[in-house]
């Protein structure tokens, strides 16, 4: 699995500036399985490999096969 990153940091990543969701929204992603991370004491993290608009589970199977020799 990918490392994990600050939701503030995936959403930047993610979205184009002024769309940018609040960590709240995040939290509720994940809360609610749209989207692959953890809570960790109330921090909310996302894994790194997560896109947002494909599948997790798709991106999970492609780095599987990019990994695969």
């Amino acid at each position: 699995m990918a490392k994990l990153m600050k939701a503030s940091l995936w959403g930047k990543r993610e979205f184009e500036p002024g769309s940018i969701p609040d960590n709240r929204t995040i939290k509720r992603w994940i809360e609610n399985g749209h989207l692959l991370g953890r809570i960790v004491d109330g921090t909310i993290l996302v894994y790194s490999s997560e896109r947002w608009g494909v599948d997790s589970l798709v991106s999970q199977r492609v780095r599987q096969l990019i990994q695969e020799d």
